[in-house]
């Protein structure tokens, strides 16, 4: 119990000093196994993203509205968020357009409910989660082999396809990606 306690809050602070999470996921299916390692990871994530989340909701919308609050181009981003901000927070989580540590404490700079975003969050990293996860505890206990080859390629093909489907569901509600570098 206490491996997992400080495996969580060791992910919670990497989260929140914007440390990518991957690295720490695969640690987690290496230590755990991947049934255990991706529940942990898991919440892990999910209470770091909401952290972030709250912080920035916290200590920064309130200055955002102050300074760019009336502007266009956060009237804008705000409506967008209105209309299809679930549909907007699901394909940023999967199609990796943004780091994800940053989405977190963006997000909490615009008006999306908590709850949906972390819902959504949780929901959304899941199939990452667990496919870093397995193949780490796979890597561990088989080594480099041709089952590990053949199991690391499904699940690029898995990513993929998650991505291209994602990206299938923005064309058909209409939900526009950004293009250009932020």
């Amino acid at each position: 119990m206490f491996g997992y306690t400080l495996y969580i809050l060791l992910f919670i602070v990497a989260a929140l000093c914007l440390i990518p999470g991957s690295i720490l996921v695969i640690v987690g299916g290496v230590l755990f196994g991947p049934v255990a390692g991706t529940l942990i990871s898991l919440v892990a994530a999910t209470v770091a993203s909401a952290l972030s989340f709250l912080l920035a909701r916290w200590l920064g919308r309130d200055l955002l509205l102050k300074y760019v609050g009336h502007t266009a181009t956060f009237q804008a981003i705000e409506k967008g968020i209105a209309q299809s901000g679930s549909d907007f927070l699901i394909l940023t989580r999967l199609i990796p357009l943004f780091p994800y540590n940053i989405q977190n404490y963006a997000y909490g700079l615009t008006a999306i409910p908590f709850w949906r975003y972390t819902l959504i969050s949780a929901l959304t990293t899941l199939p990452g989660i667990f496919i870093y996860t397995y193949m780490a505890s796979e890597l561990v206990a088989q080594g480099i082999t041709l089952p590990f080859v053949l199991k690391l390629s499904l699940a690029g093909v898995v990513l993929f396809a998650l991505v291209q489907t994602a990206k299938g569901y923005a064309r058909r509600k209409r939900v526009e990606l950004p293009t250009k570098e932020i």
